[in-house]
């Protein structure tokens, strides 16, 4: 993937297409006398405490879910759609589609719209999910309602950024399979969503596409999987986990996931980042990180500082109509 990477446009890219053929092969071939593996759990853990979870989890880039750990928080037993709608509802949102991450159709296309908007359109059964919101940064009112103590225990020291995700959305909507680089704390605050995982040394299973993005994709449907398209998928060691309200589940770098809505759901995801983590997960992921032109990695940190979904936009070549966009509607909004 590195050399596709680096080397793979133009005249080279057949010839790399044959390479990657050939090592799939090559591994097929001698996982095919293995058993194909097994659905498991991400463990559970109640009362988890910071040294045993680093020293067993964070350190082996193991998920785990801290069972109940936020279930007293503020945001778990006072959010809801009508209390966001009325603490931030006037909110500008951007939402931007990107094939192979938010939907599997040819899609490019993005909106703006206000949080109240979005609700709207949530409850009566639209198609509108928010994703990697930097909704809490632009209301620090709402962090408050977030124990910083307990998330900032967790992350440990030698480690760096401090950005909270907002994700809104209905029933049944997904983010499909990927990969992405930072350490994850991610709260389930209302409602409930089933995460399928899958460890990074199997990636070759999941058949990851080489798109020069700060993510990495795979095309494949683990709902419906294609063993003749896709054959190495059954190989991939596969685990699930159920969130439900007051549930936090560390998600370590280039763990990959895929994300289902079960209900109407409000979640946060904390995330911040340690080279150390990133490396020992994956040296070829990270490097993919810092070598991506598309956008080139010191603009993914400076969309990543505003909104992520900005990253998506630069990569679907929507950049500078979303700009353009954005600036009018604080324009119109600075004026009433």
């Amino acid at each position: 993937m590195l050399l596709e990477h680096l080397l793979g446009h133009g005249l080279l890219k057949p010839l790399f297409s044959t390479l990657r053929s050939r090592h799939r092969n090559r591994v097929l071939k001698r996982l095919k006398p293995v058993r194909p593996t097994e659905v498991s759990a991400v463990e559970r853990r109640a009362n988890l405490d910071a040294k045993t979870f680093k020293n067993e989890f964070f350190r082996y880039s193991q998920p785990v879910i801290f069972s109940g750990a936020a279930a007293n928080w503020n945001c778990v037993q006072k959010w809801n759609f009508d209390y966001l709608s009325l603490a931030a509802g006037d909110n500008d949102l951007l939402i931007v589609n990107s094939q192979g991450l938010t939907t599997r159709e040819q899609r490019t296309d993005y909106q703006f719209l206000s949080l109240r908007e979005l609700v709207k359109n949530i409850r009566g059964g639209g198609d509108q999910y928010l994703r990697f919101s930097p909704l809490l940064h632009e209301n620090p009112a709402l962090v408050q309602d977030l124990d910083m103590t307990w998330l900032q225990n967790m992350r440990g020291g030698k480690t760096f950024g401090n950005t909270y995700y907002m994700f809104i959305g209905g029933t049944g909507h997904k983010t499909l399979l990927h990969a992405d680089q930072p350490c994850n704390l991610f709260v389930q605050i209302y409602g409930e969503k089933k995460w399928t995982l899958f460890y990074p040394q199997d990636s070759i299973c999941l058949y990851p596409e080489a798109t020069n993005t700060a993510y990495v994709k795979s095309p494949v449907d683990i709902e419906k999987p294609d063993y003749e398209a896709y054959p190495l998928m059954k190989y991939a060691r596969r685990l699930e986990a159920h969130l439900k309200p007051g549930d936090i589940m560390y998600i370590p770098p280039h763990v990959w996931h895929q994300v289902e809505n079960l209900t109407d759901t409000i979640a946060v995801g904390y995330r911040y980042s340690s080279l150390a983590a990133a490396l020992s997960s994956s040296p070829s992921f990270s490097l993919l990180r810092v070598l991506s032109t598309n956008p080139p990695v010191w603009k993914t940190r400076k969309y990543g500082k505003t909104d992520t979904n900005l990253i998506w936009a630069h990569a679907n070549g929507k950049i500078d109509a979303v700009m353009t966009e954005r600036e009018q509607r604080r324009q119109k909004a600075a004026h009433k």
